[in-house]
């Protein structure tokens, strides 16, 4: 199987142009949409094709934006088609360059592209935990140094029952 790549988004600016009512900025899947690292996670992606031949697949960003919408909202497959369907703000975070009034894709797409991504999954959590690291790391400029589990303590604790702390 091929996969293509989808061309970038126009800006959220010029997506609602055709609707009475654009879409606000303030809207959580626009603001969403502008942080999620979409190039990365859709590179990722390219290294499951490794044949030139077949259908092209489904974009990255289509599918995996579908399933981020689904989790969030707790619906089905064919519920979340229906939403994407129905909602511009949903269209525009799944990289559509447009609203329309019709399934972008058919609700047995995202089990396939579950199957697909199975592989690269370790990948794709480790892109968006650079992310968030990074995005953590630009708010705050120094280095916090904390303990975060129970298990990540540092070499200069001592255990309670050490023997060296009596002395």
């Amino acid at each position: 199987m091929v996969y293509r790549h989808s061309p970038l988004q126009l800006s959220f600016e010029s997506f609602g142009a055709g609707l009475s009512t654009p879409l606000s900025s303030n809207n959580e899947w626009v603001q969403l949409a502008e942080v999620m690292p979409w190039k990365a996670l859709d590179e990722a992606y390219q290294l499951e094709f490794t044949k030139n031949a077949g259908r092209a697949a489904k974009p990255f960003r289509l599918l995996y934006g579908a399933i981020l919408i689904q989790q969030r909202m707790g619906l089905t497959d064919r519920g979340v088609v229906a939403a994407i369907r129905d909602t511009p703000a949903l269209q525009y975070f799944i990289g559509l360059s447009e609203y329309k009034a019709v399934e972008p894709f058919n609700y047995s797409s995202l089990a396939h592209f579950r199957k697909r991504i199975a592989d690269i999954s370790e990948l794709i959590m480790n892109i968006m935990n650079d992310t968030v690291r990074a995005k953590i790391e630009a708010l705050v400029p120094f280095k916090v140094d904390t303990i975060t589990d129970a298990t990540a303590v540092p070499v200069k604790i001592k255990y309670p029952q050490d023997t060296v702390l009596l002395n």
